[in-house]
């Protein structure tokens, strides 16, 4: 009797059990959402030392600033790219209500500039990107994020608190941005996360590429719908497609793997998605390489090639340059006096830069760095770590834009390869290496350089066309490849489409015959000095792609690094590398 009644038990415990698990429906109330002010407290600085996400912190001294007007627009400035928000707010009676059946919400905070995390009541519910020294690239996307009804106060005062940091010192709340609140439905309960088998992302043979895609559900229902998962090239030619349906439990988790086995060399485009009704519920979309040192990008140069680079670098021997140096207090720090160097380039251009020129005595190597595609002036370093620094602002930019006559740079002068924009700013690169070998506290024979994104380029540039560099270190290299490099990203691209729509006469065959001259890979095939470059796997300015079509014609000592999650960008490891490589080349203790 006593095992048939615990057998029963048993029995109506299993079903007890299932009908509750059965009885738990999908919520399909409509979604509520509140709209709040655009009032806001900020506070410069990137309070390392601070408890500023915290309820109980004392923000009575901030600033008022509005989210709809950039602060910028608000004359009002970060502190070394970094600030913060905060705001106090509550729910309605409605919405609160909401909340309780939904089991949480969404915060629509607009868009913001370039990095961030967000905080709310003190606890992290939203980061994107990664602040210096990992900078991870430039997000100025619409931010929402997922907070959970535990988290909330329903009934009293909430506080949203939000780092950030953007390095163009714009950054944070955009024009136009605006917070809302929405109650989270079934789609913003899902969480979806690819597992890549590599951990740079960059797959090398016999292995195979392989990705394990996880979708937790934190619903308290199950959810239904079809999981796809797309591979293309980097030039969005497909490749395979797998597509499943799948059911998860409510508070459950489940896990697929896929494979492609045997691509070409290259650079691939995974595209993965959860979809419920046909509709796209969550998605994760990533670049994955695939033995990038044999891309197949042939050099392309013409029969006058050499000739037309060993012209030009006579014509640059024959101007003066004039060096004026004029000190900037500002700038100069214990170990450093900071110039500003004013000098005349190729075609007499008055080209500028700034040079931290070591107190102490001696001879000293030298670092040379090339700056970013429209960068703002910035001042090198100035802390000793044992060299000169020398930072050069190109022609028509930085330094130089107040008196920039060659419009948007890249499309100047495509009529003809004698006046196109870089034949002038790949002699200005020479230049400073000039300037620095005037320089009688620099040891001529320990040149560096280095630079991110055009600055990669004319690292590339610099090392190709002067033998005095003899160690290199770009990153993210831009001006590559040009005919696979416009397939791939749109910008470039985009500039030279509208210089074609105004230029009628242009022809495409005839602006890849001239940029040939004044594309890196061609160029690199003249370096003969150590180099390490830097990449972002997922950077869609300098696609890895082009940075390996450079990279490949190298013949000289070389080592490359990559950075799985970084967009047009390359982390603190790559800079620490970098500076140690540098290091060991020229003999440096």
């Amino acid at each position: 009797m006593k095992k048939y009644t615990i057998y029963l038990l048993s029995v109506i415990t299993f079903f007890l059990v299932l009908s509750c698990k059965q009885a738990v429906k999908e919520n399909l109330a409509p979604t509520v959402s509140e709209s709040f002010s655009a009032d806001w407290k900020f506070h410069a600085g990137e309070g390392v030392d601070s408890l500023w996400m915290n309820v109980d912190y004392n923000d009575a001294a901030w600033q008022e600033v509005l989210s709809s007007k950039s602060l910028k627009d608000q004359n009002i400035k970060l502190d070394n790219g970094f600030g913060w928000y905060r705001k106090r707010i509550q729910m309605s009676d409605v919405l609160g209500n909401a909340i309780k059946n939904k089991g949480g919400i969404i915060l629509h905070l607009g868009r913001l500039a370039a990095t961030d995390e967000v905080y709310f009541n003190g606890k992290l519910v939203g980061k994107t990107g990664e602040f210096p020294q990992d900078y991870r690239g430039y997000f100025d996307n619409e931010r929402n994020y997922f907070v959970p009804e535990e988290d909330i106060n329903l009934t009293g005062e909430n506080l949203i608190a939000i780092k950030f940091h953007d390095g163009w010192n714009v950054g944070g709340f955009l024009q136009g941005a605006a917070l809302s609140i929405s109650t989270a439905e079934t789609k913003d309960k899902l969480a979806l996360n690819v597992q890549v088998a590599d951990s740079d992302y960059i797959f090398m043979a016999p292995n195979p590429v392989q990705i394990k895609v996880s979708l937790d559900n934190k619903n308290k229902w199950a959810v239904q719908g079809q999981l796809f998962v797309t591979l293309t090239t980097d030039d969005y030619q497909p490749l395979k497609a797998d597509s499943m349906n799948i059911e998860i439990d409510g508070k459950a988790s489940i896990s697929k793997s896929f494979s492609f086995d045997n691509p070409n060399p290259g650079f691939y485009r995974y595209t993965v998605q959860f979809r419920r009704n046909a509709t796209i519920a969550c998605e994760k979309k990533f670049n994955i390489g695939f033995e990038p040192e044999k891309i197949h990008s042939p050099l392309d140069a013409k029969d006058d090639f050499k000739a037309f680079w060993d012209k030009n670098l006579k014509g640059l021997a024959k101007v003066a340059p004039d060096y004026k140096l004029t000190l900037v207090p500002e700038y100069s720090k214990i170990d450093y006096d900071v110039y500003l160097v004013e000098m005349r380039s190729f075609g007499n251009e008055l080209i500028r830069g700034y040079y931290a020129k070591p107190k102490r005595e001696g001879k000293h190597p030298v670092i040379v760095e090339y700056m970013g595609y429209g960068s703002q002036p910035y001042p090198p370093n100035q802390w000793w770590d044992g060299f000169a620094y020398f930072v050069l602002s190109i022609r028509g930019q930085a330094l130089n834009q107040p008196t920039n006559r060659f419009g948007t740079w890249i499309t100047y002068g495509l009529d003809n390869k004698d006046n196109y924009y870089y034949r002038g700013a790949f002699l200005d690169v020479v230049r400073a290496l000039d300037f620095v070998c005037s320089r009688p506290e620099v040891d001529a024979e320990k040149i560096a350089v280095r630079g991110g994104s055009q600055g990669g380029a004319l690292s590339f540039v610099a090392a190709a066309l002067d033998k005095r560099v003899k160690v290199a270190a770009p990153s993210i290299p831009f001006l590559s490849d040009y005919p696979d490099y416009f397939k791939i990203a749109p910008w470039p691209k985009s500039d030279f489409d509208n210089y074609m729509k105004t230029h009628p006469e242009a022809k495409w065959e005839d602006i890849y015959s001239l940029l040939t001259y004044f594309d890196i890979k061609n160029l690199t095939q003249w370096i003969d000095c150590p180099l390490i470059m830097g990449i972002g796997v997922q950077d869609n300015v300098c696609p890895p792609h082009i940075n390996f079509a450079a990279y490949n014609q190298v013949k000289s000592e070389k080592r490359w690094m990559a950075f799985p999650e970084f967009a047009h960008s390359v982390g603190k490891e790559y800079n620490d590398a970098s500076k140690a490589f540098i290091k060991e080349k020229l003999n440096i203790k």
